[in-house]
């Protein structure tokens, strides 16, 4: 069995209360806003691991022998922080441990398949909270990340993608003539060696790209995989088909 390591698409919610000079603050929600993704992938058959962003701070793979137990790693809507630091007494420890980014690519050079998708916190997202720009795994994607102090397009209108290949493994036998509508994504450019799938916007931006990196195979999606800015990708009837197809084309094995 397919077995895919998700990890993203999450936040803790607080509430500050104000009662007369009484100031409290309390945990509203653990959001997962993974349980789309993570519920039609296991409706395709493939096994989940599912890690939300606080508990892959700690728990995310140090190495790229311990992310080979895995056929795919997607990351969504998750910080470079989050990846690249180590909680408690290791922050203070030197070293701190493995670069996890590095180990990211050592994992896809060796056979992996990784999916990176947009989000407030992916490429270099909400007034650069991302802060992915340069790192290593920046250079594995199949679009370049913007320098930009904020690379987010809110498209509140709707957006429609517009599929440049629907024969790809990862887009055949899906109706794009009736694509879903995204509310938003990050602003990247394509890479000439990159097979581009998918532009999105009035500028025709890179929306779904994809090629090899040594062993394995990444794969790159400017928007998201949940609300808000994929609030109608989710209830597309196809949604779970699409999710299917990448994470096979990433996990076959390579020439």
């Amino acid at each position: 069995m397919t077995h895919v390591l998700y990890a993203g698409d999450s936040a803790i919610m607080f509430l500050m209360g104000l009662e007369g000079m009484e100031v409290f603050p309390m945990v509203d929600e653990i959001w997962d806003a993974g349980v789309y993704l993570k519920g039609a992938l296991e409706d395709a058959g493939i096994e989940v691991t599912r890690m939300m962003s606080h508990i892959a701070y700690s728990d995310f793979p140090e190495t790229a022998g311990e992310m080979a137990q895995y056929d795919a790693i997607i990351l969504s809507d998750i910080g470079h922080d989050t990846l690249i630091l180590y909680p408690g007494a290791r922050r203070n420890q030197v070293p701190m441990g493995p670069n996890r980014l590095k180990e990211i690519v050592k994992y896809v050079e060796n056979g992996g398949g990784l999916a990176y998708l947009g989000g407030y916190f992916t490429y270099q997202g909400h007034y650069g909270k991302g802060r992915w720009y340069g790192t290593p795994v920046a250079e594995i994607l199949p679009v370049e990340i913007l320098p930009l102090p904020d690379d987010r397009v809110e498209t509140p209108e709707g957006a429609k993608p517009k599929v440049l290949n629907p024969d790809h493994p990862i887009m055949a036998g899906l109706p794009w003539d009736d694509p879903p509508i995204f509310l938003g994504y990050n602003k990247t450019k394509p890479r000439d060696e990159a097979d581009l799938l998918a532009t999105i916007g009035d500028a025709g931006d890179p929306f779904i790209a994809c090629w090899q990196v040594g062993k394995g195979r990444v794969f790159a999606m400017t928007s998201d995989c949940a609300p808000h800015w994929a609030a109608g990708f989710v209830k597309w009837p196809h949604y779970g088909a699409f999710w299917a197809q990448v994470i096979r084309w990433l996990s076959e094995p390579k020439s």
